[in-house]
């Protein structure tokens, strides 16, 4: 929240032992500390609310501005989930300092399912390429995201989908900040880290109801998405027979979606590899039922993914096709030449262009504003 214009850091001269508070106070996280009217009623409790309160700007406080119809037309795909990144990110800052979260959640969950119908290829491209500037804000997205896209031919009981994805969007909700930070960890956490991180699900599943939302299944969608078939998970350590099929399904999209992002000191996994290796733990780890279906729908090379060619060029896949092996794609450069000024499409189904091992995007040589256009919205 430090960065949130609608919010400042409080100040010590704003608050009078022994009178009322006026304004409210919030934690970093969005949590109410002391509502406006309550009494400051000892030096320690000042202290406190300086160290730890930001005091939200209610005269400047207004909602993300929706841009207008005939401006969202001429968006580009990614241009569209950009600004989605951003109402992501300041629903989770402002979770219980503004009004109808659950109302804010559900927009969000309902503009990624249509995301998911009308360009699933581009939502998946996004998902690998686009650079984020808060990795908690990004990860539930993506998250939400792939669960749109493994559930789309899924018979699920009405609502279900939307909870399913609202879940995933606010699973997170009570350590945005620690993800951020753990974002740039290496090394052994602190003591304190760890405790956050076992306890967030529950943290999470206290705000939603702090904020009035009452659904049960998203309720336990987030008390359980870290829970797994060893034992092993939290908070409650369940049995593999004791998990909820969505929860666990919860479970598979936020670790995929961790696995193919990068972190400040190491690049992401190759999809392929992080795919591969996902597999390669059905039925031990994962249900092998919904490992298929995440796989058949990002495909063995997923769009936004970079690949290399049997003519020695390097590709950028942009669409999946019935025979995951031979994906849509457009040749970028030669592997030791420079970036073409266009790029070009390629039949992978021919002999000379046959897809012949994935690569990371450091072979690709190109922005992703050059490769943006490629989606169209």
């Amino acid at each position: 929240m430090p960065d949130n214009p609608l919010s400042d850091k409080l100040k010590s001269s704003a608050i009078s032992i022994g009178k009322e508070l006026p304004m409210d106070v919030y934690a970093k996280n969005g949590i109410l500390l002391l509502k406006r009217g309550h009494y400051v009623l000892s030096p320690d409790m000042k202290h406190r609310l300086v160290k730890l309160g930001f005091a939200e700007q209610q005269e400047e406080s207004k909602p993300v501005e929706k841009p207008d119809p005939d401006q969202l037309k001429n968006q580009s795909l990614f241009e569209e989930i950009i600004f989605l990144q951003q109402r992501v990110r300041s629903m989770l800052l402002h979770a219980l300092s503004r009004p109808g979260l659950e109302a804010r959640v559900r927009s969000i969950a309902q503009k990624v399912l249509e995301l998911s119908e009308r360009h699933p290829d581009g939502l998946i491209a996004s998902m690998l390429l686009l650079p984020f500037q808060d990795y908690g804000a990004a990860h539930t997205l993506h998250t939400a995201a792939l669960l749109a896209l493994i559930t789309r031919h899924m018979p699920l009981p009405a609502g279900h989908r939307e909870v399913l994805l609202c879940a995933a969007l606010t699973m997170n909700i009570s350590q945005i900040e620690l993800q951020n930070e753990l974002f740039s960890h290496q090394g052994t956490l602190a003591p304190e880290q760890k405790t956050a991180i076992r306890e967030h699900p529950l943290l999470s599943s206290a705000i939603l109801r702090e904020a009035g939302i009452e659904n049960e299944l998203w309720h336990a969608l987030v008390q359980t998405h870290h829970e797994n078939w060893q034992g092993s998970g939290y908070p409650f350590g369940l049995e593999r027979k004791q998990i909820l099929p969505p929860a666990h399904l919860l479970h598979l999209a936020d670790i995929t979606c961790a696995k193919l992002a990068p972190r400040r000191y190491r690049a992401a996994q190759l999809p392929a590899t992080a795919l591969g290796n996902l597999f390669q733990r059905k039925d031990v780890d994962f249900d092998a039922a919904f490992t298929t279906m995440l796989i058949r729908e990002l495909g063995i090379y997923p769009p936004g993914s970079f690949v290399k060619l049997a003519n020695n060029e390097i590709a950028v896949v942009l669409a999946r096709r019935h025979k995951p092996s031979e994906p849509q794609v457009a040749a970028l450069r030669k592997a030791d030449g420079p970036a073409y000024a266009e790029v070009l499409l390629r039949e992978t189904t021919q002999s000379i262009y046959k897809i012949t091992a994935p690569c990371s995007a450091s072979l690709a040589g190109v922005r992703i504003s050059f490769l943006a256009s490629l989606w169209k919205g």
